[in-house]
């Protein structure tokens, strides 16, 4: 799915410029834990235009990396520390073991088939530190925005949405999501939902994550 999201990454739609607030509380209540937070490691896993590594920047991380396939993405966030964006499939991540503090999945796990999540949690596991938290979304079952076009099985979509045509897309119930993270030493979550100004038809449903090491 690369090609579709380098289209995606030449709209000006797709450049996001402010962090969500979701994560904003969770990565301050985080940093509460540590001391000197300037010597801690971040990354946010499918970085899309960079909004949260700066976020995290200004929150004073001075080690923030960030991981995108696609190309176009990473170039928008360039200006932010270049040398710490990596170009990868997010299954297979070119990092060492434990080297992240905070690891950050937000709004991008779920565009992926259900068998691919598995390899793409457990490299971000990989390279989370033991006792170190992940803070991840994923699409519920509940969301009706992004089912459109092709129902491909398994609550799994090959979208129609004009934004993001024929992007795969896969939805979750909370046992599906106990099941991904079962493997972590603790487990919080809740959902965050809202419709579409104007069409109280469209729901858009997320799972919000806070998994810990």
């Amino acid at each position: 799915m690369k090609t579709d999201w380098n289209k995606h990454y030449k709209k000006d739609k797709s450049v996001l410029s402010y962090p969500d607030e979701n994560l904003v509380r969770l990565v301050m209540k985080e940093l509460q834990r540590f001391q000197a937070i300037e010597e801690l490691k971040a990354i946010d896993v499918g970085c899309g235009s960079g909004r949260h590594i700066a976020f995290m920047q200004s929150a004073g991380l001075n080690q923030v990396y960030g991981t995108d396939n696609s190309f176009n993405a990473l170039q928008i966030c360039r200006d932010l520390d270049p040398e710490k964006l990596i170009h990868c499939d997010n299954r297979d991540i070119p990092l060492r073991n434990e080297l992240f503090d905070i690891s950050v999945a937000w709004g991008s796990l779920h565009y992926s088939t259900k068998p691919e999540i598995i390899p793409m949690i457990s490299e971000i596991k990989r390279i989370t530190k033991s006792g170190g938290v992940i803070f991840a979304t994923l699409r519920t079952d509940k969301d009706t925005y992004l089912k459109t076009g092709k129902h491909l099985g398994n609550n799994t979509w090959q979208t129609g949405l004009n934004d993001l045509t024929g992007t795969i897309v896969s939805f979750y119930n909370e046992d599906e999501l106990k099941t991904l993270f079962s493997g972590f030493s603790e487990l919080n979550y809740g959902w965050m939902e809202r419709t579409i100004i104007g069409d109280t038809s469209k729901v858009i449903s997320h799972w919000v994550i806070s998994a810990r090491k």
